[in-house]
């Protein structure tokens, strides 16, 4: 008589035991960023942990040398949507189209580099549905020793130290510091976007 029990062949156990395989969105756009400002063509490569486990480690950027050493840069992502403000009630408050609100962190030593990401609209009057590709991530690069450096100083204006940080902007053409600087200075920090520092992970790489 034939047994009624199933007996999976192989391959339908491999399908079955595969694991799924996830990334942020945020990370993602991150990688792709990474790859436009440095391509395989210059032989270099965006890698992601296998495990989303890494401690303080998100994405790796490595470079193939000719005498076929690598060097690595290892990055960690934090991630912030934009926020719309209320109207301010006097006419002299300063308000920007988008506020990025990040949770204050530990910085890893483990990584060389930090990107904080926050994700905008384009076009805030737009009414009709829109795919997450439709939204632009504005992107700050810190060194660790520069990012530890502005924790220590994340304070609120009443002192002590402030559990949130952020950042408004209206374009990427201007991005100022609005939330986590006790003197409320409006520091400019557009220096930081990715694309003007690539220079410090090339020279990092090159070391």
């Amino acid at each position: 008589m034939p047994s009624s029990h199933f007996h999976p062949t192989t391959s339908q156990c491999q399908t079955r035991m595969d694991p799924v395989f996830t990334l942020q969105w945020t990370e993602y756009l991150a990688a792709q960023a990474l790859q436009r400002h440095f391509p395989k063509s210059k032989d270099y490569s965006v890698l992601i942990p296998a495990s989303r486990q890494e401690k303080g480690i998100d994405l790796a950027l490595v470079r193939k040398r000719d005498n076929g050493a690598s060097r690595v840069a290892l990055i960690q992502v934090k991630a912030s949507r934009t926020y719309i403000p209320d109207p301010p009630k006097r006419k002299s408050t300063i308000r920007y189209r988008n506020y990025t609100w990040f949770n204050r962190f530990d910085p890893s030593p483990h990584a060389d580099f930090f990107l904080l990401v926050g994700l905008y609209a384009p076009d805030h009057a737009r009414t009709k549905p829109v795919s997450k590709e439709w939204y632009q991530a504005c992107m700050l690069l810190f060194t660790y020793k520069e990012l530890k450096e502005f924790m220590t100083t994340c304070l609120k204006v009443a002192g002590g130290d402030d559990r949130q940080f952020g950042f408004g902007f209206d374009t990427e053409d201007c991005i100022v510091q609005t939330r986590g600087d006790q003197q409320r200075r409006q520091r400019e920090f557009t220096e930081h976007l990715l694309r003007t520092r690539t220079h410090l992970i090339e020279t990092h790489l090159d070391a």
